[in-house]
Order: structure tokens, then C-alpha cells, then sequence
């Protein structure tokens, strides 16, 4: 794992998907990570093994998704992919779907699951440099009292 905590990576032409996310995200502590490309976008989850990627499909990059993501499990076998697409995709759902998306939409004002589904996983990935056992250590109620004992003596 890398230094970094895992972040929501999302790749497409305009920021208008990664806007949306944003609103539905809320001030949830997530940092929304935005690319314009697939290749930038696949160098960023290798520096985010087990973040979470919103991809855009387009015709243009089609063929080049389908074949990142058939590599997927073997190259980040952590990391989630949902796609969003132009509603005149949505007949590519089914396709994107087998090859491993976690979620498609075509519709940005439908996000609230998808954004759900985001920070699900990324809640999930432990605080670089953390073992599980201090990430659960660090959500436990009794953590804060722990914490005002050590300061006192």
C-alpha cells in the first residue's frame, strides 16, 4: 500500500460527473481525483492500489476500457470501477457490467448510490501506514477516552 489513503479517481472529458459526485458526496472526507484520460487514470490507481475509479465512457475509449478492465482483478485486484456514461451508451450497460464495472449510470442526477458505493469501499481501506488493528482501534468509542487519559497523565 502506498503512503496515500485511497482515493475516488474519476476520469472523464468535462468535470461535470466529478461535480455531481461532489454534491453527492457531501462533506464526507473523500478527495475526488479527476483525470481526462484512461492512461492518467490507470497511473493514479497504480499509486492507489485499492481506490475507487468513475470512469465516462465514450466510443473513443470503448475498446481501451473493455481492455483495462478485463486486467483489472489481476493488475488492482482492490480497486473498484463504475462507469457513467452519455444516455445514448445505455445500451452498453450489460457489457460494462460483465466486464467487472461495480455500478453504471447515465444519469448525474442519479449518483446517490453510486456515491454510496464509493465511500463504502474507501471507508473499508485501511489509513496508510496503519495496521487493521489501529484503523478498528481508531474507530472504537473508548478510543477518545484513551486518548484524554494519556494527556492527563
Amino acid at each position: 500500500m502506498t503512503d496515500r489513503k485511497a482515493e475516488l479517481i474519476v476520469c472523464e472529458r468535462t468535470g461535470r460527473w466529478a461535480t455531481a459526485l461532489r454534491r453527492e458526496l457531501g462533506n464526507r472526507p473523500i478527495r475526488v481525483h479527476e483525470t481526462r484520460s484512461l492512461t492518467e487514470c490507470w497511473h493514479l490507481l497504480a499509486e492507489n492500489p485499492a481506490g475507487f475509479a468513475v470512469v465516462e465512457l465514450a466510443d473513443r475509449v470503448l475498446d481501451e476500457l473493455l481492455g483495462r478492465m478485463s486486467r483489472l482483478e489481476t493488475d488492482f485486484p482492490f480497486v473498484r470501477v463504475a462507469v457513467v456514461a452519455d444516455r445514448a451508451l445505455a445500451d452498453y450497460e450489460r457489457l460494462i457490467r460483465e466486464a467487472g464495472a461495480v455500478h453504471f449510470t447515465c444519469s448525474p442526477r442519479l449518483l446517490r448510490p453510486l456515491a454510496e458505493l464509493a465511500a463504502r469501499h474507501l471507508d473499508q481501506v485501511p489509513e496508510p501506514d496503519r495496521s487493521p488493528a489501529e484503523t478498528i482501534w481508531s474507530t472504537l468509542p473508548w478510543k477518545a477516552q484513551a486518548s484524554m487519559q494519556d494527556r492527563i497523565e
